[in-house]
């Protein structure tokens, strides 16, 4: 009895981080640039373990971990000639406090100073990791598809070049291998402030084969629909253990102070 207390408590613990991965989705799901999160489960050796017979280890969570999916989200058109949609695989790198970290949210702006940033204020880096400044003279820039930033002074009338967006690409993101071999060590992670951490030692490169569009966003990759479809699976199986364990200790109460009674 107290066993299978423990098998629907263990059952609970994955569905709680479940549900917590699907409510950050969905209260994300219009930041643009933003990548869904899933999480690892381990059935695999759990299944084998049932089907040799073994006795599966229900005592402990199957939670291994979680990964970001970086699957290419739609790009819509805003209009505002700061906003950049990035089409392909990359990166745009961003000066924080805490060092270089990289996004996919192209919504950027200029600040007061004249330097192009984020939505948190943090400047945008170009190829050479230095800071893009605009000109107040600089009326309406234009970013061309390779990420060239490029405008008239118009007390001068002359064009200039004011950088290259810095786009950043991560190989062993794509190398299946690396990824089966290293499953819950993430290539990049998610900082609290939403960007992109690379791990020590992680390989870098200018990315390739990109393109950047500017007047557009990348919207994030959620499926609200399917992520609710999902909130509402982990609930309700959330609710089953949640009955088991009711009925066990019924039972169990049961067991003690009236099946045990001497008359």
């Amino acid at each position: 009895m107290i066993e299978g207390l423990f098998i629907s408590a263990s059952g609970m613990l994955p569905k709680s981080s479940r549900q917590e991965a699907i409510a950050n989705n969905l209260a994300n799901s219009e930041v643009p640039g933003f990548k869904r999160d899933s999480l690892f489960m381990r059935e695999v050796g759990e299944a084998r373990k049932r089907l040799s017979g073994d006795y599966p280890e229900w005592r402990i969570n199957r939670l291994e971990g979680s990964w970001t999916d970086f699957e290419q989200g739609q790009v819509k058109r805003t209009g505002h000639m700061y906003d950049v949609a990035l089409n392909g695989p990359g990166f745009f790198a961003v000066d924080t406090p805490e060092g270089v970290q990289y996004t996919r949210n192209g919504t950027f702006s200029r600040n007061s100073q004249g330097t192009l940033v984020t939505p948190l204020g943090y400047p945008v880096l170009d190829e050479a990791g230095n800071q893009i400044t605009v000109p107040a003279s600089f009326k309406e820039p234009i970013i061309d598809a390779s990420g060239v930033l490029r405008g008239r002074d118009e007390l001068l009338g002359v064009d200039q070049v004011l950088g290259r967006l810095q786009v950043t690409d991560f190989p062993e993101l794509y190398d299946e291998d690396l990824k089966a071999q290293t499953p819950f060590q993430p290539v990049l992670s998610k900082g609290r402030n939403g960007y992109y951490i690379p791990q020590p030692g992680v390989q870098q490169q200018p990315a390739q084969k990109y393109e950047i569009a500017q007047g557009f966003l990348e919207e994030s990759n959620v499926e609200v629909v399917m992520e609710m479809v999902k909130m509402i699976d982990v609930f309700r199986a959330f609710e089953a253990d949640q009955r088991a364990i009711q009925v066990q200790d019924e039972t169990l109460n049961r067991a003690v102070n009236d099946v045990g009674r001497i008359g």
